[in-house]
């Protein structure tokens, strides 16, 4: 065959490739969400001659053939496995994996996001628990990366100054330092979240310094469908294997009442410790606490000491609350990034409470969602 034919040839395959793909993204239909990447796509853009003529179509256009693309979730794998291993990068779009674990990169340390979060923490604390005599501790959780990075030699925030500094911004806060608990096996392998089922030394450890009784008699359950964390889908390698959920429960978890507030209408609505059709869902580690839940007030009726504790929290502690219920007769749960701060005046008695601020390190270098 002489190379003109050859150059035909090829040049007609690459004309039927093109095209080919071109037909099959117009013909195809939209994909409105990425169960792997746990997000929305971009969808076509409106088109109005307008938007054309200002730019704003063109600018829309491009993330949604990005996202509509033909085999994309195929492509990315193919990207991630060369990546990772074969041109042995360190991280594929910051996404790296180190000593079995999936993790994102952190880095550097934002002192704006930290002034961020105290500022929000000040208030309330200025505002609602100042004169209440009120017992106020602080914990930050670090991400993995405290283990993965350093073994690693991949870049990561200072955690040790991320502690000292919203110590110093929150200094009527006695500080619980959970740092030497955790480890990155504490974690899930795919997830960012730590499991429930390692961190019984952490709640028993928080519950030692706030004055709590504690107990470390536990049932471990286990989930039956396979939990695939949000670094699953950012890496994009589907060998990976997924983790499994397990959560503990015993009578105080399975006897106490567990009120959430509708946020539209202020009423109060009733829902499990561990939801059990989240746990069938996209995210199956919302079934602690139901997820993102703004406001979550825990009665035990087991525990007569009258003891009650606020918390502060983010994901982190929807996982952790249920293993503090029997050291408490009254847990009230807050989480400021879906309700405003200024209404907990008429909703949290702060009196003689204990009050605990505990925060990732992922949400204090990354504050802004706080209200």
């Amino acid at each position: 065959m002489s190379t003109k034919v050859k150059n035909i040839v090829l040049s007609v395959l690459m004309a039927a490739l093109f095209l080919g793909f071109f037909g099959w993204n117009i013909a195809k239909s939209e994909t409105a969400y990425s169960d792997s990447e746990r997000r929305p796509l971009a969808t076509f853009p409106e088109l109005t001659l307008g938007r054309v003529l200002s730019g704003e179509f063109m600018k829309d256009f491009e993330p949604f053939t990005l996202d509509q693309f033909p085999l994309r979730d195929t492509f990315r794998s193919v990207k991630a496995f060369f990546s990772n291993y074969v041109f042995m990068n360190m991280d594929n779009n910051d996404v790296i994996l180190s000593e079995g674990h999936i993790s994102k990169l952190e880095y550097p340390l934002k002192e704006d996001m930290m002034d961020h979060a105290a500022d929000r923490f000040n208030y309330i604390y200025d505002s609602f628990i100042k004169d209440k005599n009120a017992k106020v501790y602080l914990s930050v959780v670090p991400d993995k990366n405290l283990s993965l990075a350093e073994s690693g030699g991949y870049l990561t925030i200072d955690y040790d100054k991320l502690a000292s500094g919203m110590r110093d911004r929150m200094d009527y806060a006695n500080y619980i330092d959970v740092y030497p608990l955790l480890s990155a096996d504490d974690y899930y392998f795919t997830d960012s979240h730590w499991r429930q089922e390692n961190i019984v030394d952490v709640a028993a450890y928080l519950a030692s310094n706030m004055g709590a009784q504690f107990s470390d008699d536990f049932t471990v359950s286990e989930l039956d469908n396979p939990f695939y964390g949000t670094y699953y889908g950012q890496a994009a390698l589907p060998f990976i294997k997924p983790d499994t959920i397990k959560y503990l429960t015993n009578d105080a978890i399975k006897n106490c009442t567990v009120k959430g507030v509708d946020m539209n209408t202020g009423k109060y609505i009733y829902m499990p410790v561990y939801d059990m059709e989240k746990a069938n869902g996209k995210d199956p580690y919302e079934m602690f606490l139901s997820g993102s839940q703004p406001f979550i007030v825990i009665t035990n009726p087991l525990n007569d000491s009258g003891k009650e504790l606020v918390i502060f929290r983010d994901s982190y502690g929807s996982s952790l609350t249920p293993l503090l219920i029997q050291s408490y007769s009254k847990i009230t749960v807050v989480d400021i990034r879906y309700m405003y701060p200024q209404i907990l005046q008429n909703m949290v008695n702060f009196k003689d409470a204990d009050v605990l601020f505990i925060y990732s390190s992922l949400l204090l270098n990354n504050s802004i969602g706080l209200k």
